[in-house]
This record gives structure tokens, sequence and C-alpha cells, in this order.
């Protein structure tokens, strides 16, 4: 578990250890991340990465919390600008995460099973990452007038849509020449949700 102290550090450490954190997963094709590479790049102490976290799970799940955190603030964003309509945000996400293979790259490291530190990340899937609510506080931006839904149903249209964009995003990641058919494969099943629920 994160713990507070890591929440009150000055936001440029937070960051510095988040971009750290984010780069030595990004090297997991070659190694698995280490409690030293992690301490000596960030610049801090053992001790004091014991201040911050329980262990190695927990930069999973600093990832995570960081990349959820952004993605949100997209989303919101969407939303906002698209007068609600939650079928129009997968396209979106996808268009702009896979414009730039190196700005999206980060996102799909975690789930990508030929990384080496698959063992932790599948540890932190199975026993940590259930908890995250991928809805949130967006549920207030969606506009439900022409939707068929009650707010159960709809956070699992929302993980539905969300494992469709990261499927997407991954096999482009490992084939981009693909990136057209998965464009398609993805608009088609965001389609069928949306018949199915406006």
């Amino acid at each position: 578990m994160i713990k507070r102290t890591f929440y009150n550090l000055p936001a440029e450490k937070r960051k510095k250890i988040i971009d750290v954190t984010r780069k030595e997963f990004q090297k997991g094709h070659k190694r698995k991340i280490t409690i030293n590479s992690v301490i000596k790049n960030a610049g801090i102490s053992r001790g004091s990465f014991y201040q911050y976290f329980d262990d190695k799970l927990d930069l999973v799940e600093l990832m995570t919390n960081d990349m959820m955190d952004k993605m949100n603030g997209f989303i919101k964003d969407e939303l906002i600008s698209n007068g609600g309509d939650v079928f129009e945000v997968p396209m979106r996400i996808f268009d702009v995460m896979t414009e730039d293979n190196t700005g999206y790259s980060s996102m799909v490291v975690i789930p990508d099973r030929a990384n080496l530190n698959n063992d932790l990340i599948s540890e932190y899937m199975q026993y940590r990452f259930h908890e995250f609510n991928f809805l949130g506080d967006l549920s207030k931006y969606i506009d439900r007038s022409a939707l068929n839904i009650n707010d159960d149903d709809l956070k699992y249209v929302v993980f539905m849509m969300a494992d469709a964009i990261r499927t997407a995003m991954l096999n482009v990641a490992r084939n981009p020449k693909n990136r057209s058919a998965e464009r398609n494969t993805l608009y088609k099943k965001v389609q069928i949700l949306k018949r199915a629920f406006v």
C-alpha cells in the first residue's frame, strides 16, 4: 500500500519517483524492476523507499494510479466538450494515444505480456486492481438522457470499453502497421455497446 508519507512529499519529488518508476517498467523487456534501481535513479535512500511504500507491488500501483489520473482528466475534458456522449470517448482515446508511439508507450507497459515484470504485474492485477473505480466521479459528466441504463450497468459498460481500448492499444504497440484495423475493430465494439444501451 502506498503510504501517506509519499503523498505528503512535494509534487516535484513525487513526480520524479513516478517518472523513474515508469522508465524502469519500460525497460521491462530487458530486465526486472528492482528497488535498488528505483532508489538509485530517484535519488532516495532505501529507508525513504520504505517510508513511502510497503514493497515493489506498490510501484505497479503507483504507475497505475498516475496513468488512471491522467486518463480520467482526459476523459472528463472529452465528456465536457462532446456534451456527455460516453460512446465518443473510446475513439478519441485511441486516436490521441496512438498518434505518436512514444506518447502512449507507458500506458501499455503494465499489461504487456512480454514484460519481464509480468509476475509482479499479475500479482497486482489479481489482488489490487479490481479495487480500482474506473468510473469514479466521471459519471456526473455523462449525459444519460438517451441512455437506457442504470448506474451499475453503466459501470460495466465503461469497464468493457476500457478493456476494448486497452486491447486495441496493446495490439497497436506490438504492431503499429495494424493501427487502422485495430481502430475499426474498436469502433465496431463501441457501436455494439451503443446500440444495446441507447
